[in-house]
C-alpha cells in the first residue's frame, strides 16, 4: 500500500510540475495557473503580507491589528466597527473600498497606514488623532467620505492622499501640524480643509497639491495662525460662501499660492479669497477671475501671471504690490511688471524696492520633497513572451464567469492567457482583482482584440488591480458616449507590449479618478483619449472625453513610442501627474487639456522633436536629463516652471504655430537656449520671465529677475540667483 501511495504522490507531482498552465477539473471549471517566480512590487507586498480578516469576523478587529500588526480586509461591510491604531500597524481595504465607521490614531504612533476605506452608509468615515505626543510618518490614501479631525494634536511629515471629505487640524489652544503633505483632496462638504495654529508651538511646512472643491454651497477653507501655508492646483466649482471666502487665510506669516482656478457665484457677496498674511508669493492666482481679493493692508504681494486686482480695504497701505501680467494685443503678448502701481522698463534701483523684491523673491531655503524611488516594473513572462503563448489553454470564460458572478473577480498568482475580451460593467462594482503586478498576469493569446473592454455603464468605474496585463492590442479599453468614468481608483496595474495601454474612447468624460502605481511598458501608446472628431450637435457634449481633475500618483512609462496621447473638444482642466517617471520614447506626453501639472517628475531618454506637447503646462521640481530632442523641450504656448531643472544642451521651448509663447521660469536651471525667438511664421511675439534661475548658455542674465521678448532680454533686478524649489519643500 505504501508503494501505491508513493507512486500516487510521485505521479501527481510530475503531472502539476510539467509546462501545463492549468490544470482543469469539470465545470465549474477551477483553474490552477503555473505561479510565476517574480517578486511583487513593495507596496504589493506588504499589502497581501497582511493578516486578511473575513468580513463574518470584522468584530475582532482590533485584535487582529494588536496581533498581527497589518491586517486587510476581504470585500464587504465593516461597518459598526472602530479601532485604535498604534505604531507600525496597517489597515489594507479591500481594493473596492471598504465600509468602516471610526478609527482613532493613538498619541506617539508613527508609521501608520490606512488605505481604501469608506463610511458606512448616510455617516462619515471618522479618522481621528488623539493629541499627546506627537504622530508621525503616517500614510492615509485613499479614503472616501472622510472626517479627518485634530484637536490640540502634534502631528508631523503625515501623507494624505486621494482624500475625499474634510480635514480639519484644531491646534488653536495647543499641539501643531508639521510638514504634512495633502496629495488630491476632494470634497463638496463645508470646512474641506481647516487649519488652525497657534504661536507657542507653530504649524508650519504644509502642502496641498490638487483641490477640488467641488459643488461647495458653504464655508470651505479656514486657514489661521501659521508660520507658512503652501495651495498648489486649488480649484473652486459653483462656491456660494456663507460667511467667508473660498479662500480664507489669516494671520498666517507666508502664503504661497501655485494655480488658483475655478469659479464663485457673484451673488454670494465673496471675493474667491481673503488673505491677511506678511506676505504672499503667488503664481497664476485666477480663481474668481472677475472678483477683486481681500488682501491685508501690511501683506506684501509678489503676483506673477494674474490679471487680478486687490481690495486693500481702509486705512494706510504697508505692504508693497508687485505685480507681473501677461497683455495680449492682437495675438502678440506683452509683459508688464508693476511695483506699487509703477511701471518698470529698465533695472530697478531704489535701494528699498531692490532690498524688499530680493528677499521676497529668495525666500528661504527649506528641504525639498524626497524624490520618488521608482521600483523596476515586475517582468513576470519575460522575454520570450510571445512564443511562449502559443498553445496555452483559453481561460476568458473562466474568468468572465467570475466577473459576471461575483461582480469582482478575484484571481490567484498565476498566468491567465485569454482569447478574447473581457467585458466590464462601468458601474463602480465589477472588475478583476489579482495578486500583484508580479503574481498575477493575464495575456492576450493574440495581439488583436482589447484584453479588457468598458463599454457598458453610465456613471462610476471598474474595480481593478494588482495584475500585469499584456499583449492583446489594448490593456483596457472603454468606449461609450454617455459613459462617465468618475471616483474611480485603479492601482498596480502594469501594461507591457500593447498597441495601447489605456484606450478612452469617445466618452461623455473621464472626471475626478485617481489612478496609482500604473506602468507602462513597451507601449506604442500608454494612453490614448479620443473624443469624436467634431459633435453632432454642438451643445451635446457626449463623444468630447474631456478630462478633469486626475490625479496619476506614481506612474511609470517606460519605452512607449508616445506616453500619453490626450485631446478632448471640451476644456480639460486641472490633471496632475505627480512623483511620476517618463523614460524613454518620441515623446512623453502630447496633449490638449488646461492646467495640466507635473510635480516631482523626471523626464528621460526622449528622442522626438520635443518632451511635451500641450496648451499649457505647470511643472514644479521636474528634472530633465538624458534627452536627445530635435528642437526643444517643450512645445506648448504658455508655460509656468517651478524648481526645475533642463539639463540637456537643448532649448526651453520654440514658438508654436503661429502662437505666441509665454514662459514663467522660477527657481530653476536651464542648460540649453532659454529664450523664445520671434514666430517665424506670423512673427508674433513672444516672452519670457525668469525669477531666481540660472540661464547657462546666457550667463549674463542669469539675474533674480528678467523678462524678454523674443530672444531680447531686460534685467529688471540684479543680483545672483540661487535656485532651488520653493513650492513642494518642507521646512
Amino acid at each position: 500500500m505504501k508503494h501505491l501511495i508513493y507512486f500516487f504522490l510521485l505521479f501527481s507531482t510530475v503531472v502539476f510540475s510539467q509546462n501545463y498552465d492549468y490544470a482543469i477539473e469539470e465545470a465549474p471549471k477551477k483553474i490552477l495557473p503555473v505561479l510565476p517566480t517574480v517578486n511583487n512590487q513593495l507596496e504589493e507586498i506588504a499589502y497581501f503580507s497582511a493578516y486578511l480578516l473575513p468580513v463574518a469576523q470584522k468584530a475582532n478587529l482590533q485584535k487582529a491589528l494588536d496581533t498581527y500588526g497589518a491586517v486587510r480586509l476581504e470585500k464587504g461591510d465593516y461597518s459598526g466597527v472602530k479601532v485604535v491604531m498604534h505604531s507600525n500597524q496597517s489597515l489594507y481595504g479591500h481594493i473596492s473600498t471598504n465600509n468602516i465607521t471610526s478609527i482613532m490614531i493613538a498619541a506617539g504612533s508613527s508609521n501608520v497606514r490606512i488605505e481604501s476605506l469608506k463610511p458606512a452608509r448616510d455617516s462619515a468615515l471618522e479618522i481621528n488623532f488623539q493629541s499627546g505626543v506627537v504622530i508621525s510618518n503616517c500614510t492615509f490614501k485613499t479614503l472616501r467620505g472622510a472626517h479627518i479631525t485634530a484637536t490640540n494634536s502634534m502631528l508631523e511629515n503625515n501623507t494624505f492622499i486621494d482624500i475625499n471629505g474634510q480635514i480639519q487640524f484644531d491646534c488653536s489652544t495647543s499641539g501643531y501640524f508639521r510638514n504634512n503633505k495633502i496629495i488630491k483632496q476632494q470634497s463638496g462638504s463645508s470646512d474641506v480643509l481647516v487649519m488652525k495654529g497657534n504661536r507657542t508651538t507653530p504649524s508650519y511646512g504644509n502642502v496641498t497639491l490638487h483641490s477640488n472643491y467641488l459643488g461647495t454651497e458653504r464655508n470651505t477653507t479656514d486657514i489661521d495662525n501659521l508660520e507658512d501655508m503652501t495651495l498648489i492646483g486649488t480649484d473652486a466649482e459653483t462656491y456660494w460662501g456663507l460667511n467667508r471666502e473660498m479662500l480664507h487665510v489669516n494671520n498666517v506669516d507666508k502664503v504661497k499660492l501655485m494655480i488658483t482656478n475655478g469659479n464663485i457665484s457673484y451673488e454670494s457677496g465673496f471675493p474667491f479669497s481673503s488673505i491677511d498674511a506678511n506676505e504672499v508669493y503667488s503664481i497664476s492666482n485666477n480663481g474668481g477671475s472677475t472678483t477683486t481679493d481681500k488682501l491685508a493692508l501690511r501683506t506684501n504681494l509678489l503676483s506673477f501671471n494674474s490679471t487680478k486686482d486687490v481690495n486693500r480695504g481702509d486705512g494706510a497701505v504697508s505692504g508693497f504690490f508687485a505685480k507681473q501680467y501677461v497683455e495680449q494685443v492682437d495675438r502678440d503678448v506683452f509683459k508688464h511688471f508693476k511695483y506699487n502701481g509703477v511701471e518698470q522698463i529698465t533695472t530697478i534701483t531704489d535701494p528699498n524696492a531692490v532690498y524688499k523684491l530680493s528677499n521676497s523673491i529668495l525666500g528661504t531655503q527649506r528641504t525639498p520633497w524626497t524624490r520618488p524611488n521608482w521600483e523596476t516594473i515586475p517582468d513576470p513572462l519575460g522575454s520570450t513572451w510571445a512564443t511562449d503563448r502559443k498553445g496555452k489553454t483559453d481561460s476568458t470564460a473562466y474568468i468572465q464567469n467570475l466577473i459576471n458572478t461575483n461582480g469582482v473577480a478575484e484571481l490567484p498568482e498565476g498566468i491567465f492567457y485569454i482569447s478574447s475580451t473581457l467585458n466590464i460593467v462601468n458601474d463602480g462594482t465589477h472588475g478583476i482583482m489579482g495578486k500583484g503586478t508580479g503574481k498575477t498576469v493575464i495575456c492576450g493569446l493574440t495581439d488583436d482584440f482589447p484584453l479588457i473592454s468598458v463599454t457598458s455603464g453610465d456613471f462610476g468605474g471598474i474595480v481593478l488591480g494588482y495584475m500585469t496585463l499584456q499583449g492583446g492590442n489594448k490593456g483596457i479599453y472603454e468606449s461609450n458616449p454617455p459613459m462617465m468614468i468618475s471616483f474611480q481608483s485603479i492601482k498596480y496595474i502594469s501594461f507591457r507590449n500593447q498597441a495601447v495601454g489605456m484606450h478612452f474612447k469617445e466618452l461623455f468624460g473621464i472626471d475626478n479618478n485617481f489612478f496609482e502605481n500604473l506602468a507602462f511598458t513597451n507601449c506604442t501608446t500608454g494612453i490614448l483619449q479620443e473624443s469624436y472628431p467634431s459633435l453632432p450637435n454642438p451643445n451635446d457634449l457626449n463623444g468630447s472625453t474631456y478630462m478633469d481633475k486626475n490625479v496619476f500618483y506614481n506612474c511609470q512609462f517606460i519605452n512607449c513610442s508616445v506616453g500619453m496621447n490626450l485631446h478632448s473638444i471640451r476644456a480639460s482642466n486641472l490633471n496632475a501627474w505627480i512623483d511620476c517617471k517618463f523614460d524613454g520614447g518620441i515623446k512623453a506626453s502630447d496633449m490638449s487639456g488646461e492646467t495640466v501639472i507635473f510635480a516631482n517628475c523626471d523626464f528621460t531618454h526622449y528622442t522626438g522633436n520635443y518632451t511635451i506637447y500641450a496648451n499649457g503646462l505647470n511643472l514644479l521640481s521636474c528634472n530633465f536629463y538624458n534627452n536627445s530632442n530635435v528642437n526643444a523641450n517643450l512645445y506648448s504656448i504658455g508655460n509656468q516652471i517651478e524648481g526645475c531643472n533642463f539639463l540637456d544642451n537643448i532649448p526651453l521651448s520654440d514658438p508654436v504655430d503661429g502662437n505666441p509663447v509665454v514662459n514663467m521660469v522660477f527657481n530653476s536651471t536651464i542648460t540649453g537656449r532659454a529664450f523664445v525667438p520671434q514666430d517665424p511664421v506670423s512673427y508674433r511675439n513672444s516672452n519670457s520671465l525668469f525669477v531666481n534661475s540660472n540661464l547657462l548658455s546666457n550667463p549674463t542674465f542669469s539675474k533674480l529677475l528678467v523678462t524678454a521678448v523674443n530672444d531680447v532680454p531686460t534685467v529688471l533686478l540684479k543680483g545672483t540667483p540661487n535656485p532651488y524649489p520653493q513650492f513642494l519643500v518642507n521646512q
